[in-house]
């Protein structure tokens, strides 16, 4: 069976679309997931939050007689009450406040971890392979070619 260029550029162009169009980055996350669990770590992120309420005042006024004055706070709202002979002046409000609030939201979170030295060499092991099979096989062709 004689080699033609044309079956060496579809051969080419199929291994280089092969190469190319891999597993995509999610599937190897899942797989390295299911290897090792321990690298996906529930974290919590904190978040404060800061709400300042502005001070509100109502002030009303009813007719009787008589002097007294009555003063009642609670939980950050006073209310007033003077008698001046026929007048009743009632002052009322909320003072200002800050209200913290602290919320914590848990999210998963990837730690990484460097490959080990058996890694890093079986890599290069398999790099260095398909380099010198594609070496092998444009030696063979040009050998073919020329004799």
């Amino acid at each position: 069976m004689k080699c033609t260029t044309l079956s060496i550029i579809l051969f080419l162009s199929l291994t280089i679309i092969i190469i190319t169009t891999s597993c995509s980055p999610q599937w190897h996350l899942k797989k390295a997931i299911q290897k090792d669990p321990t690298m996906l770590v529930q974290d919590t992120v904190t978040v404060m939050d800061t709400v300042v309420t502005e001070p509100t005042a109502v002030l009303d006024t009813v007719i009787i007689s008589k002097v007294d004055t009555v003063e009642i706070v609670k939980n950050n709202f006073r209310v007033k009450i003077m008698r001046s002979y026929d007048t009743l002046i009632i002052d009322g409000g909320c003072d200002i406040d800050t209200v913290f609030r602290t919320i914590s939201v848990p999210y998963n979170k990837i730690e990484y971890k460097s490959a080990s030295r058996y890694q890093q060499v079986s890599g290069y092991i398999v790099g260095v392979s398909l380099i010198l099979i594609i070496l092998g096989v444009a030696l063979a062709y040009i050998r073919k070619r020329l004799l």
